[in-house]
């Protein structure tokens, strides 16, 4: 048997390289897509920040009803882009749990501590926050899964969305 075959012919090495660069080409995808998501989103709080300063500030103090068409309809948009960004940061992160686990399993030591793959908050299943907290770790560094930050990215334009449709109906209906 030659050298060239030897490598091919080792499963358990060649199972583990590929693996292990699945799970970091699937953590590195995850990352990508946040920058992304985040890119988008500050691209339409600026946009709407604008829309709305730029006319009630140095405007009339009132926004036309076009306007207010445009803005619902640019937060409906953002809207629909952040729910589908978070869905995707869902498919994602099981993707990338998937993979920890599939490497975990067949890899880690079962002597070792439990591996906590990348992304996963709740640090897998175990507490990795320090029971020693003091009062001001307790006020800033907090998580509620219902207000994560991810699912902000289509909570805050659906509010968004809200206000302009209300400011809509109300001009449409006094004016």
């Amino acid at each position: 048997m030659t050298a060239s075959t030897e490598r091919f012919d080792d499963k358990e090495k060649r199972f583990s390289d590929f693996a292990q660069k699945d799970y970091e080409l699937k953590v590195a995808y995850l990352t990508n897509h946040f920058q992304r998501m985040w890119t988008r989103f500050n691209y339409f709080v600026v946009i709407e920040a604008a829309l709305i300063g730029g006319k009630t500030i140095f405007g009339d103090k009132t926004v036309s009803v076009v306007g207010l068409c445009f803005g619902l309809t640019l937060s409906v948009i953002w809207y629909v882009m952040g729910a589908e960004d978070r869905f995707l940061v869902q498919q994602y992160r099981t993707q990338v749990k998937e993979a920890a686990i599939l490497l975990t399993d067949s890899l880690w030591p079962t002597t070792v501590r439990k591996y906590t793959f990348v992304g996963d908050p709740i640090g897998g299943g175990e507490s990795i926050v320090s029971p020693h907290k003091g009062w001001l770790d307790h006020i800033t560094g907090w998580r509620v899964e219902s207000i994560s930050t991810t699912r902000l990215a289509s909570l805050i334009p659906l509010l968004v969305s809200v206000v302009w449709l209300s400011l809509l109906i109300s001009a449409l209906l006094h004016g």
